[in-house]
């Protein structure tokens, strides 16, 4: 039966496609509320209106939320430009046309010269400030007229994408933008040899304010209930990893079924992440009976050093798109063989427990069986070197054929193979959290006590809630001073964000145990008691 159905979609996949799909998407500048984001919709939108597949698009007002999201203003980086001195010495300078991401994304526009602060991790007074840490806060905390920002957690030689996500009403105040890590450190080592050098900037940002909106394009076919492809499409340029990657996959997928009538509804959707998927509700023909989110997918694995990962949904959601995802990459991916030839990985792939940051989110809190395929880590990410040179055609041609064969599986065995490939998976799983416990000196005791050991969500007709909980949101229910000092805890925000308000709803109890051992995290006394704590008050601000 999969033999069958995998050689068809062998036959109809085509790397050019994927290809050229990547090299339109990545020509765009797709920042969330911009128009470069429309282009490349646009663009996908006449591509399937050539394969002779349904598209609509539909747009969401600046502003306009559902849940804990908003979507930010309509906003365009027209030029923007640094250039550091000392004295009559360039030290840099960095320009919006070579580096896309410099400017960040719905900063103010602006310009000025001025000696430059270096602040560090902690704000200080000046015009222009060098200051890394959670931006947002130091956007609302500081009337400096430039931020210029960095993180330490991207490729130092990179320029960083950032983003404010201002909604309208929010005060327009200093520029933003950001700079490579190893400009940072040059500029602060620089301070701390001579702690009196004078270090100037000057700066010119222009921008666009506009009433575009933000596009959602949705193509489906069939009527009775099936599985939706979905990918974010947004994101700066280059951005080919994150996720024009994901998007090309998508369209990959909606071809490759069209030209195989696979017998089972599905839809294709693009859209801006997390802002554009909480209004997909009332926009889908039928409630998904699965999901497979696309984000992060193909990369040159030498590059990038990724490894392709299944995303699990939370253990207390029943799941059959996860086993099916599970046996999908390793028929697609087991390329190699072993010396008495049985088949081996081609490629770096494995499974991981429910983590948050990307759309399969939303459909989880909606109670609907939902995955991800994505690669992680990224050399790359989030920066202006996220480029096509780092995807392998075949590898993301071969993710959406994976997450094809997934589809088939959920959609056209019957229950008994459904359940019985459950349980297989299951017993799978249950062993592989044993061997990471042993590995990274993990409880077996503290696992077996509060792993999950059934699901306790089935099949839903309604949401459980309307969005995941946006860091934004956590920040002004818990305050400044504590949201600072929590968000440094590992795994803290899937907690927070999504799993805690899901388990309330469901009625799992002492559910902060169960996240513990559902992610293998090791969290101290102090850390579990500050956790517990934010959650409740979180709690009883948003009334669950």
């Amino acid at each position: 039966m999969i033999n069958d159905f995998y050689r068809k979609i062998i036959a109809e996949s085509s790397q050019s496609l994927v290809k050229d799909t990547l090299s339109i998407i990545t020509r765009y500048h797709r920042l969330q509320g911009s128009s470069g984001l429309w282009n490349a919709v646009n663009e996908l939108k006449e591509i399937l209106g050539g394969l002779g597949l349904p598209a609509k698009t539909f747009r969401i007002e600046e502003g306009d939320g559902i849940g804990f999201i908003k979507a930010p203003i309509s906003w365009d980086p027209i030029e923007a430009y640094i250039e550091i001195k000392i004295g009559d010495h360039v030290l840099a300078r960095l320009d919006l046309k070579d580096h896309p991401t410099l400017l960040a994304a719905h900063s103010p526009g602006g310009e000025g010269c001025a000696e430059l602060k270096v602040c560090g991790e902690k704000l200080c007074d000046g015009e222009a400030i060098l200051v890394t840490g959670y931006l947002y806060d130091i956007y609302l905390n500081t009337d400096a007229k430039l931020i210029l920002y960095y993180m330490k957690n991207r490729h130092p030689e990179a320029v960083p994408y950032t983003g404010l996500f201002l909604e309208p009403g929010d005060k327009m105040k200093g520029v933003v933008m950001n700079i490579p890590y190893s400009l940072a450190l040059k500029i602060m080592s620089l301070k701390i040899e001579n702690p009196r050098k004078k270090i100037t900037v000057c700066w010119k940002a222009k921008i666009n304010r506009h009433n575009k909106g933000l596009p959602i394009l949705i193509s489906c076919i069939g009527d009775d209930p099936g599985v939706v492809f979905i990918s974010h499409i947004c994101h700066p340029k280059p951005g080919a990893h994150d996720n024009a990657s994901g998007s090309a996959g998508n369209l990959h997928v909606a071809y490759v079924l069209s030209q195989i009538n696979p017998g089972f509804s599905y839809c294709n959707i693009w859209v801006p992440e997390y802002t554009g998927t909480v209004f997909l509700e009332d926009k889908l023909p039928w409630r998904p009976l699965s999901v497979i989110n696309l984000d992060m997918i193909g990369s040159k694995q030498y590059i990038t050093g990724s490894s392709l990962t299944l995303i699990n949904p939370p253990r207390f959601m029943n799941t059959f798109t996860a086993p099916a995802g599970w046996i999908a990459m390793q028929k697609v991916f087991d390329t190699s063989k072993s010396f008495n030839n049985i088949s081996q990985p081609g490629i770096r792939y494995g499974i991981s427990p429910y983590t948050m940051g990307s759309d399969h989110d939303v459909f989880i809190v909606w109670g609907i069986d939902s995955i991800m395929y994505n690669e992680w880590p990224s050399k790359y990410y989030h920066t202006d070197k996220d480029t096509t040179e780092t995807i392998d055609p075949e590898h993301l041609m071969n993710t959406s054929i994976a997450s094809i064969l997934t589809a088939y599986l959920i959609l056209k065995s019957n229950n008994n193979f459904l359940e019985g490939l459950r349980r297989i998976y299951d017993s799978y799983l249950k062993t592989w959290y044993k061997s990471q416990a042993i590995k990274i000196g993990y409880s077996i005791n503290y696992l077996s006590k509060y792993l999950v050991k059934k699901p306790l969500v089935e099949k839903l007709e309604e949401p459980l809630m309307k969005s995941p909980i946006f860091s934004r949101t956590l920040y002004h229910i818990l305050g400044r001073a504590r949201y600072l000092e929590i968000r440094k805890i590992p795994g803290i925000y899937t907690y927070l964000a999504v799993y805690a308000p899901l388990s309330e709803k469901i009625g799992l109890n002492n559910h902060v145990k169960h996240y513990k051992a559902e992610l293998l995290i090791k969290w101290s006394r102090k850390e579990e008691k500050q956790v517990v704590d934010a959650w409740e008050t979180i709690k009883s601000n948003i009334k669950i």
